[in-house]
Parts: C-alpha cells; sequence; structure tokens
C-alpha cells in the first residue's frame, strides 16, 4: 500500500534512489567497510580482518530482507545490519563495528547521501540558470510596467525582471558550495565522541574515514555529527525552495487575463484546466512549485527542534529525520526542475506588455518628475506637480498624456520633450547593463561548477 506522494506522485527516480530503503543500506555497509579499512591501515585491527570486512560488503550479499528480519528480534535497526555483516563477515565478524557506535554509521551514511544529491542540486541550479541568462539576453531591452505594492510603476524590462531571479539563484548556488563545507560532515568516535576504545588512533580514523569520502569530520562530537550543520543544509534548501515559489508567483500573476504578460505553455490539444470550465487556462505548474516550497519550508522546523538533544545525545532527532532529509531534497530537485520547465517554455506576450504600458501611462509619472527637475523646477516642487496632475487626470477620466498636454506646467517645455518623457524605453535607467553583468557573473558561476565538478 502506497501512502506518500512521493511513492507516486512527486519526485525523480534517480534522487529518490538515494534516499531509498535499500540504497541506505549500502550507504551503511560502506560507512563500516571504510571504518574497517581505516582501521585495518592504521593497525586498529587486524589487516586480514579489515581486508575481510571490505569483500564481505562488496559482495552485496547481505539483503535488506535479511536485515529487517534480524530486526524483529533486535528492535534495533543498525543491530540488525551489524549482525548481519558480523555473520557473514566469518572470523573477521569479531572486529565488525569496531571502536564506534550507531551513529557513526547512521551519519556517515547521511553525508554519503547529501553528497551524492549534492550533485543533483548544484546541477539543477545551475540548468535554471541557464534558462534565466537567455531570458535575461533576450529581453533585456524589452519595456514593461514595473509594479510595488500591486499598483503600476516605473517601466523597467523583462530581461531586468528575469536578471532579479537569475541573480537569486547565483547566491543560493554559492550558498550551497560554501555551507558544504559544514554540512558533508561525518562522525567516527564512539559512543560519546571521546574515540575512547580506539585509543589515540580516534583522530585519524575518522580524518582516514572523512578524506576517502571527500566530505569533512565533526571537530567536536558528541555521539552524533552535530545537527546545527543539518539546520544549516535544511535552511539553505528552504531558501531555494523560497525562490522558487516567489519565480513562480509572478509567473501566476502576470499570467491573470488582465495582465496576460507572460504564461506557462498549456498544450491545446489535450490540457485540461477545469474540469467544469473548459475555458480555463491555469498556471498549474508554477502553483505545484509554490504548494511544494511551502512544504520544504515548513520542515525546517522540526529540525530546529531536533537539533536540542540531552546532553551526548537523545533519540528524538531519529524519527524526525527520516523525513526531513529525504524529503527536503527529493521535493527541492522536483521543483527545481519543474520551475526550470516553466522558464525554458514561458510564453512572453511583449505585445500585452507594450499595451499595458500605453494603456496605463501614469507609469511614466517618475519621467515627467525628471523632466521638471531638467527643466529648473525643483525636484521636491516638481513631484507635487505631477502628484496633483496625476490625481486631477484621474478625477477627469483622462490618460496623465492628456491631463499634462494641456497643463500650464508644461506649456514653456517643448511637445518633444514631454512625448519623448512618455516613452518608456526613454526611462530605463541602466537596466541593460545590469542584465550584461548579471549574466556575466552568472557565467562564471556555472563555469566553475563545471570545472570544479560541482565540489
Amino acid at each position: 500500500m502506497k501512502v506518500s506522494p512521493l511513492e507516486f506522485r512527486y519526485g525523480r527516480e534517480a534522487v529518490k534512489k538515494i534516499f531509498s530503503e535499500e540504497e541506505r543500506l549500502k550507504y551503511m555497509l560502506e560507512a563500516e567497510a571504510l571504518i574497517a579499512e581505516a582501521e585495518g591501515s592504521l593497525g586498529v585491527i587486524p589487516d586480514w580482518a579489515s581486508r575481510s570486512i571490505q569483500e564481505t560488503v562488496h559482495k552485496n550479499s547481505i539483503t535488506i530482507d535479511k536485515v529487517k528480519e534480524i530486526e524483529k528480534e533486535t528492535r534495533h535497526d543498525v543491530m540488525a545490519i551489524i549482525r548481519a555483516l558480523t555473520d557473514a563477515a566469518g572470523a573477521a565478524g569479531a572486529f565488525v563495528h569496531f571502536g564506534v557506535t550507531s551513529q557513526d554509521i547512521n551519519d556517515t551514511a547521511t553525508a554519503m547521501q547529501l553528497k551524492d544529491f549534492q550533485e543533483f542540486l548544484v546541477a539543477d541550479i545551475a540548468s535554471l540558470m541557464k534558462v534565466l541568462e537567455s531570458l535575461v539576453k533576450r529581453y533585456a531591452d524589452t519595456p514593461m510596467l514595473g509594479r510595488t505594492h500591486g499598483q503600476h510603476a516605473s517601466p523597467i524590462t523583462f530581461g531586468l525582471k528575469m536578471a532579479v531571479f537569475l541573480s537569486e539563484m547565483g547566491r543560493h548556488l554559492e550558498r550551497v558550495r560554501e555551507a558544504s563545507k559544514r554540512y558533508l560532515v561525518i562522525k567516527v568516535m564512539g559512543p560519546v565522541g571521546t574515540g575512547a576504545f580506539m585509543g589515540n588512533k580516534a583522530l585519524d580514523v575518522q580524518e582516514y574515514v572523512a578524506r576517502r569520502l571527500g566530505v569533512g569530520w565533526e571537530q567536536a562530537p558528541t555521539q552524533v555529527v552535530v545537527r546545527d550543520r543539518y539546520v544549516e543544509f535544511l535552511q539553505v534548501i528552504a531558501g531555494v525552495a523560497t525562490s522558487l515559489e516567489k519565480f513562480t508567483t509572478e509567473v501566476r500573476n502576470l499570467q491573470r487575463p488582465e495582465i496576460d504578460e507572460i504564461s506557462e505553455y498549456f498544450e491545446t490539444s489535450s490540457q485540461v484546466g477545469s474540469s467544469a470550465m473548459p475555458s480555463k487556462v491555469n498556471p498549474v505548474d508554477s502553483e505545484n512549485v509554490s504548494s511544494i516550497s511551502r512544504l520544504i519550508r515548513s520542515l525546517v522546523w522540526p529540525e530546529l527542534e531536533s537539533a536540542v538533544m540531552w546532553h551526548e545525545r537523545d533519540l528524538a532527532n531519529s524519527a524526525v529525520e527520516r523525513f526531513v532529509i529525504p524529503y527536503s531534497c527529493i521535493l527541492v530537485d522536483y521543483v527545481l526542475v519543474k520551475t526550470t520547465s516553466i522558464f525554458s517554455s514561458l510564453r512572453v506576450n511583449t505585445d500585452r506588455m507594450k499595451e499595458n504600458l500605453a494603456r496605463y501611462d501614469f507609469s511614466m509619472s517618475e519621467s515627467l518628475v525628471h523632466l521638471l527637475s531638467q527643466e529648473g523646477v525643483p525636484r521636491q516642487e516638481a513631484h507635487e506637480i505631477i502628484r496633483k496632475a496625476s490625481i486631477r487626470a484621474r478625477e477627469n477620466g483622462q490618460s496623465l498624456k492628456e491631463f499634462v498636454s494641456k497643463s500650464s506646467d508644461f506649456s514653456s517645455i517643448a511637445g518633444e520633450k514631454v512625448e519623448k518623457a512618455f516613452m518608456p524605453e526613454n526611462f530605463l535607467g541602466v537596466s541593460g547593463q545590469i542584465c550584461s553583468n548579471v549574466i556575466s557573473h552568472s557565467r562564471e558561476l556555472r563555469k566553475s561548477v563545471q570545472e570544479k565538478g560541482g565540489d
């Protein structure tokens, strides 16, 4: 019986596999093998036993069914794995799990999972950035209404709007790469973090395993990797999800029929917008991203609670992390891929952007203040003139341009200057340069990721 929507509706199989029951067992067994390798190399256990344990793990003969069968008796999932490995390793079984505790295995396995997931996360962000770069470049000089407080504001370009999104994703890429040094961390120091069972080789064993995995190690462990690290990871994920909801909320708003400046791709040959109203063309993908992003953000809170442990460790975090870490990873990958698809097939209605600018010419009020200022009118006085003109124009049912063309405040200003002040393309500031700068920076970030293999 399938209960979680992750089982039948959301998430990509390649990412779900990382967090599957079967793969988790492989990660945990690999942790045991690496610890044995380190201990054998450093003389903590006999070399023959180390090699035998590694060979046993790599035979892949320990199945999830066998472990579950043992767990019914032990009521301890890690001990069930240890028992299965001990039985399979023969004489070397005496040295399985030597000097370590369950959480050494759990947290090392988690680091391995997150490291594999990191490749997807970095690639997903870079893919979205590439799509946004193309939109920034294509529409860098395409004017549209700016909007603040839900009201019309001075004109911007659609490219600039996309540049804001692109720049934001670039910062997320930097955050992921920077924070990974803190959350891709293992711990191999036994029950209370002293490494006492392994003697003076304990730190060497831990460092050996970490270097083999290409991750860091806990500097001051308890029984666990200290959970501020996982909190940071989930906060980074939540930040990405927040941006994706922001981007897709903009799609949803600008797709409204009264605006109609951009919209999602809609398969007209077969897609259904509503079971009741056949005319509907709904932004369902963007709404889906918004919905799941809210869930992702909510998963940070349980981990914040789980970071508060009794003494060197309690078990109150265990069940929580079985949900929040896999769910956050699987779902953020899902919405990143979906958002990339939305923006790669986005319908951009430049004609409607022009129509809306022409229809709502009050958006050029700042441009008129600028014109008056250039003609020698003090800035604050110019602002008051245009404020009153805007009020009067609305009261009279006129456009701002109609009212201004008859206003004595503009009688001494050449008509062509007033005409130019109402042209959105003349009041876009350095939007084009901003777009160019953001594209350059984004390409540098993506290039560095490719060169370093996503860290």
